[in-house]
């Protein structure tokens, strides 16, 4: 009988490709065909275009439906609240949310000028750029990797953002196609957010972002966990509707900040229904407090570092 072996690794190719743009390996790569690359072509079209922003931050998630989106819509608006001019780069292709968090109506469509394409601007000092902007509400979009890349290529390099305080972008779950994209061509983001639920679960998924903002030598500005516990209207005791603290677990775990728990919400979700950041909407809710609490742990982070 022949005996099992672990699997200890996949590869899927050894070599080398010569294709730094679509390497699953770049991170880890040490050849000097990548610093070739970061020297010239869509790098540095790249870093041309956005040298009038001053800082960048990532806001990532390693599950589905943890409140990535929530997060940079209202972390964008806490900074605007601050007196930043901020612009949201919705990098979730299939299924992009951002216009409607932020009351974009439903006609208003992208467009191009002398610079590059335009940014919406949603609110005084809050632009977005989104491909919502361009589909229509049953468009379906079908983009493997080469094609998301070029995508992001394509909003980074060829958008005029003109002068801004910051550029947030929200990518989709994971750490995969949209997430490597964005970490290898803004080498030099301030630093990302990492948002997660409070379940253990989540927690352990969220670890990965981490992991790969490590492995890009991005900064970790901090962990926040969402649906956390809320007090009650009637009795003012804590409720927890699904298991919480893990965030905070995790964020010790890993060495890096913990910046807050956001409660679980109905005031959150009609917002976002309503188009409305509830840090706009409702500034003195104790879920604004919270917003504006990690906003200004995001600005000492990126202006005092």
């Amino acid at each position: 009988m022949k005996k099992e072996a672990r699997v200890k690794r996949i590869n899927v190719q050894e070599e080398c490709s010569r294709k730094c743009e679509s390497c699953e390996k770049y991170f880890d790569c040490t050849l000097s065909l990548k610093e070739t690359f970061q020297q010239k072509g869509i790098l540095r079209m790249i870093q041309e275009n956005l040298k009038g922003i001053k800082h960048k931050v990532i806001v990532l998630g390693g599950k589905g439906g943890v409140g990535k989106s929530m997060l940079a819509v209202n972390l964008a608006a806490g900074l605007v609240g601050n007196g930043k001019t901020v612009c949201i780069l919705d990098q979730v292709y299939d299924c992009p949310a951002i216009p409607m968090m932020t009351g974009v109506p439903q006609d208003a469509k992208l467009k191009i000028g002398s610079g590059g394409l335009v940014p919406y601007e949603a609110y005084p000092g809050l632009k977005i750029m989104s491909t919502g902007l361009i589909l229509k509400s049953t468009d379906v979009i079908i983009w493997y990797h080469d094609m998301k890349r070029n995508a992001t290529e394509e909003l980074l390099a060829a958008t005029n953002y003109g002068e801004l305080d910051y550029l947030i972008l929200d990518i989709p779950a994971g750490t995969s196609s949209e997430t490597v994209n964005a970490l290898k061509y803004l080498p030099d983001l301030d630093g990302g957010l990492v948002i997660t639920v409070g379940s253990k679960i989540s927690q352990n998924v969220a670890r990965k972002c981490i992991y790969i903002l490590n492995k890009a030598n991005i900064p970790v500005i901090g962990v926040v966990e969402n649906m956390s516990e809320a007090h009650c209207s009637a009795c003012g005791k804590s409720i927890t509707p699904i298991q919480g603290g893990a965030g905070g677990k995790m964020a010790q775990d890993e060495g890096v900040p913990f910046l807050g728990k956001i409660p679980v919400s109905e005031m959150i979700s009609i917002s976002l229904d309503d188009g409305k950041p509830f840090v706009m909407s409702h500034p003195d809710s104790e879920e604004s407090s919270r917003i504006m609490d990690i906003s200004k742990a995001v600005i000492d982070f990126c202006e005092n570092k």
